[in-house]
């Protein structure tokens, strides 16, 4: 009996020996012949599932990391508006407006009988610049732009129906120049808008266009008018690029006649007896040849100011639907496509090793994050506040959050 348990105990040894020897060869071969063979805490921990990871050990930290990153990011003050670069031309009388321009008269130039004529006298030979400029606007409380004409490199555009109180674009009119038939070489000197009750019209040279828009915000005897801004407009700075050498405003619709007059005999408004004209709201000769303002001849009438750096005085700052800043096309997709992947940090996160409805947490938590910080950008110099960053914050959160659920399912099954 006891040479039995003997020679189990041999066999047990030498199996243990055996084993041993193996385990140092393996070690030697792996480069680590210190470790202890018989001590598997080592290879238990790293593959015991339960065993919080980084990130599952510093959740908090991270997403405070992620959420002050974010609000760095976007509430950091941005570029201050453009410097104005209006300035008056030499030799005079005129305004010169290069990339960046503009005039804004002080207080808004109304009309009480439902019916305006805005006549600008150009300097001729001017080249339309790239996408839309818009030349003049009215601004006020009401509307984005109760009334707006524009030009884009092969026309010019009207825009204000009432239908259309926030300047959406695709309710815009566009006439294409080569329909204007012009025979004055150097193109237009005399643009017209006249206003009544049925809409507005275009005149280019004291003749009749094409370019009608229908159902302007005119009312018989109700005020319409604004703010005069020249040079861009109330939301985004589409500048326009020539040069103005006069504007009157009437409260009357112009005839056919008198606006054949005035573009035929560009110096017919600078006559002083022109300024007794009794329909006239505003004139402005621009004769100043220096300063800031702009006076009109025409007693109560508001001063043009020109302000030092481009602004918006009405613009929608809060969730605005529409874009602030058209611009280039390839700003806009770095705009959102950073809007995206700013928050997927965040989504990521928060759904990391959670369960399957922590997606919907992450989302709901990337939206009132972006909300907040869209209520706060318009208050923050350079900042604008729009629903395409609500959206797209939200959707970075998302995809950051499905992605984390993704790799923790695909580690799992890799496992």
């Amino acid at each position: 009996m006891i040479r039995v348990r003997l020679r189990h105990f041999r066999r047990r040894v030498v199996l243990r020996d055996s084993l041993r020897s193996m385990a140092r060869e393996n070690r030697s071969v792996d480069g680590n012949p210190d470790d202890d063979p018989s001590d598997c805490s080592l290879e238990k921990k790293t593959m015991n599932p339960g065993r919080p990871d980084f990130v599952e050990r510093n959740r908090i930290a991270l997403l405070c990391i992620a959420l002050a990153v974010i609000l760095v990011g976007v509430l950091w003050p941005g570029n201050q508006p453009s410097l104005n670069g209006l300035r008056w031309r030499a030799p005079g009388p005129g305004l010169d407006f290069t990339s960046t321009a503009q005039a804004l008269s002080r207080t808004p130039v109304l009309s009480l009988t439902g019916e305006m004529t805005i006549e600008v006298s150009l300097v001729p030979g001017f080249v339309a610049g790239v996408g839309n400029q818009e030349i003049l606007s009215f601004v006020d409380e009401e509307s984005v732009r109760p009334l707006l004409l524009g030009q884009f490199p092969r026309g010019f555009m009207l825009r204000g129906r009432a239908d259309n109180p926030k300047g959406d674009p695709r309710l815009d009119r566009y006439l294409s120049a080569s329909k204007l038939g012009l025979a004055d070489a150097q193109g237009p000197s005399h643009l017209a808008v006249t206003v009544d009750t049925s809409g507005s019209v275009l005149h280019v040279n004291g003749r009749k266009s094409p370019l009608v828009l229908e159902e302007t915000v005119a009312w018989k005897g109700e005020p319409f008018g604004g703010k005069l801004m020249l040079g861009s407009s109330n939301t985004g700075w589409q500048v326009w690029t020539g040069g103005m050498l006069a504007i009157a405003i009437y409260d009357r619709v112009l005839s056919q006649e008198e606006l054949l007059e005035h573009s035929a005999n560009p110096d017919l408004v600078r006559k002083k007896s022109f300024a007794n004209d009794e329909s006239l709201l505003a004139l402005y000769l621009l004769e100043e040849g220096k300063g800031v303002q702009a006076h009109s001849e025409i007693a109560n009438s508001p001063i043009l100011e020109f302000p030092d750096r481009m602004t918006q005085p009405t613009r929608s700052t809060y969730l605005s639907v529409y874009p602030i800043h058209p611009g280039d096309p390839r700003w806009k997709q770095f705009d959102i496509a950073s809007n995206v992947i700013g928050f997927m940090p965040l989504g990521f996160i928060v759904a990391w090793k959670k369960r399957r409805s922590s997606i919907s947490l992450a989302l709901a938590m990337g939206f009132a994050f972006s909300l907040t910080i869209e209520l706060i950008q318009p208050l923050i110099p350079g900042r604008d506040s729009s629903i395409v960053d609500l959206a797209t914050n939200s959707t970075g959160a998302l995809l950051g959050a499905v992605t984390a659920w993704l790799v923790v399912k695909g580690l799992k099954a890799f496992r």
